[in-house]
């Protein structure tokens, strides 16, 4: 008996088990860890020094060697065990001589970029900044690019992938939600996630062209100029006709809404700001009404037709483009009773068969 219930237990638990997601899980890559994915363009432009670093030694580019341009790249490129969407964090050391206009591009294995410029003259020694959050497939390519194009001295330490989630089902090819956003010359995408873009026009046109590409809505606006510099201290109406050339648009899915429950059931909550509305069990059913999802989810609920009042049936819904199912007993029987009872069934049919013998 106590080993058909092991067994029966293994069989249930172990696939879950196997497909848990490691969040959390967090890969760095620096200049002093060979082999982490760390590399330079033009690297005699570039010199290390470890004061106020964020770890080991930070590099920075000179004007006192190579070819005296303090022109280079810095990449980082991490070594993925686990597809998933990662965050992305980068480091460097602040001081009053670093660059103005330090540009990263990160790009994912979807195809698409997210574009940042930061200014590294603003604080003092180790600085941390999180660029954005992109999918990075196993063997992918997914990485962060610092450009110092500009002749100045941009600063590179330390960039860490974190897991945020697992998503065995996505795609490369698939496009990500901004990618009407990026489909036009004179738009440049700096942020996104699974619901929102933010990113900057330079044609004059407007916040609401600017993240109706995307199917969006502008939630906030702000000055900027071209390379995704956002000017935070001249905030605007995202209606405004204030005549710039460049703007920086905050956009959003459309709220959603939720759905109505049966005096048997449970009302369903409004998905963010992207669900899709739920859909409430009758009375008699006492079907809960799903939560809306992400970019592509929509909340759903089915119910079971012969459950009684306050018995809550099975539901499904979807988050991100994803599906997370789950199944509640018609009682609310945990997995562990379900088990008991299905080995107590085998327990008896044993006996009866011996019997017969």
């Amino acid at each position: 008996m106590r080993r058909a219930l092991v067994v029966a237990a293994l069989l249930v638990f172990a696939p879950a088990a196997r497909a848990a997601c490691p969040v959390g899980l967090t890969i760095s890559v620096d200049n002093d860890t060979p082999g982490s994915g760390y590399s330079e363009v033009k690297p005699e432009n570039w010199v290390s020094h470890s004061v106020d670093a964020c770890k080991g030694n930070y590099r920075y580019l000179s004007a006192y060697v190579g070819d005296g341009t303090r022109k280079g790249k810095a990449i980082w490129q991490p070594k993925i065990t686990t597809a998933g969407m990662y965050e992305v964090t980068t480091s460097y050391r602040a001081t009053t001589n670093r660059t103005n206009d330090a540009d990263y591009t990160l790009f994912d294995d979807q195809g698409g970029t997210q574009k940042k410029s930061v200014d590294q003259t603003q604080g003092d020694g180790c600085t941390k900044m999180v660029i954005g959050t992109a999918y990075c497939a196993v063997g992918g390519s997914c990485r962060l690019v610092l450009d110092g194009d500009d002749g100045k001295s941009d600063s590179a330490d330390e960039t860490v992938f974190v897991l945020k989630s697992c998503d065995a089902t996505a795609d490369a090819g698939t496009p990500g939600p901004c990618a009407g956003i990026e489909a036009v010359a004179a738009y440049e995408l700096c942020a996104q996630s699974a619901t929102t873009c933010s990113g900057v026009y330079n044609d004059g046109s407007s916040c609401a062209a600017f993240c109706g590409a995307a199917g969006m809505v502008c939630t906030a606006r702000f000055g900027a100029g071209p390379g995704c510099s956002k000017e935070t201290q001249n905030p605007f109406a995202c209606g405004a006709n204030n005549g710039h050339q460049s703007n920086w648009c905050d956009c959003a899915y459309p709220p959603g809404s939720g759905g109505s429950g049966g005096s048997g059931g449970s009302g369903g909550a409004g998905g963010g700001v992207a669900g899709g509305a739920g859909v409430a069990g009758s009375a008699p059913s006492g079907g809960a009404a799903g939560s809306g999802g992400g970019w592509t989810g929509t909340g759903a609920s089915i119910g079971k037709a012969d459950a009684g009042p306050n018995v809550k049936g099975g539901t499904t819904g979807d988050d991100d483009g994803g599906c997370g199912c789950r199944l509640a007993g018609r009682s609310g029987r945990s997995p562990w009773a379900t088990l008991l009872a299905l080995a107590a069934l085998g327990f008896g049919a044993r006996r009866r068969f011996l019997w017969r013998d």
